[in-house]
């Protein structure tokens, strides 16, 4: 061996004792560092949006116990065909979900008594389906989110159509509209 590369070996070796000695896995070169084996601070790839997306699915889910004034027969506690079916679908899942079930009250407040008899109609109907707490988890209160109005909901239903009848990617995608479109040439 040489001069030269004796101290380089001794250095080596003295890293690896004192890196074994002090739970070290890989010595690095420089003396008395060593890289973990531990788990990365870094997260799985999704995890970080993987609550977001969680919270608009609990979101989306406590907006179905709502009963919207719309499906009562107009200013009246008795259901319309939809409200039935729809109380129906709330019994049944009503047992496995936390949301309380809300009674959108009447426009600006305007009848409490009315909203108080629609209240225990619901609480009637969601208690004979099978819920014994349906009191305790029926209250009258403004819905989570506002609706759509009839301008709001043509455009959006004529969205939809366009994408339906077009594809996703705006109008002519992919068919040849507006433009693109492959053909033969003369």
């Amino acid at each position: 061996m040489n001069q030269k590369s004796f101290p380089a070996v001794t250095m080596a070796a003295l890293a690896i004792v004192i890196g074994s000695l002090t739970g070290c896995v890989i010595p690095l070169p420089s003396f008395g560092h060593c890289r973990s084996m531990a788990i990365p601070d870094t997260v799985p790839l999704g995890s970080i949006s993987r609550a977001h997306w969680h919270t608009m699915e609990a979101n989306g889910e406590a907006n179905d116990f709502v009963i919207h004034r719309n499906e009562f027969v107009d200013n009246t506690s008795e259901l319309s065909p939809y409200g039935r079916d729809h109380i129906a679908e709330i019994a049944a899942r009503m047992s496995s979900s936390p949301f309380p079930v809300l009674v959108q009250r009447s426009w600006n407040n305007a009848d409490p008594e009315l909203d108080a008899i629609r209240r225990q109609l619901v609480v009637r109907v969601l208690t004979d389906l099978g819920n014994p707490d349906a009191d305790q988890r029926t209250v009258i209160s403004q819905p989570y989110t506002n609706g759509i109005n009839s301008i709001e909901g043509q455009t959006d239903y004529n969205r939809f159509i366009r994408s339906r009848l077009f594809g996703n990617t705006g109008f002519g995608g992919g068919q040849g509209f507006g433009g693109g479109g492959g053909g033969v040439g003369f």
